[in-house]
């Protein structure tokens, strides 16, 4: 896996526009999303992280539930991110 320094933003926009273009691609990204962004071109995800697509409402695929923002009976918690995108799709890289 890589490492956050080393990431290929340009791969990770050539995914959203893969999906952009593609829609279908959304339901094989929600079963195996770093498994899909690999086979699109390769792309590592970096060390301790996980992928989503996000659509242009920010809805996750896969979703993420209290890991976005937290949730009640949660007193503390932590998100990173980034993100590239084509038009209104983008791949997100949290952990």
């Amino acid at each position: 896996m890589a490492g956050i320094a080393s990431v290929d933003y340009s791969k990770m926009v050539e995914i959203a526009r893969a999906v952009y273009e593609n829609p279908s691609l959304l339901a094989e990204f929600e079963r195996a999303p770093e498994a899909t962004a690999k086979k699109i071109n390769g792309f590592e995800v970096p060390t301790g992280f996980h992928l989503h697509i996000a659509d242009a409402d920010n809805k996750l695929y896969p979703a993420e539930e209290a890991g976005t923002f937290g949730a009640a009976d949660r007193s503390q918690w932590a998100r990173m991110e980034f993100r590239a995108g084509y038009k209104t799709v983008s791949l997100v890289a949290c952990a």
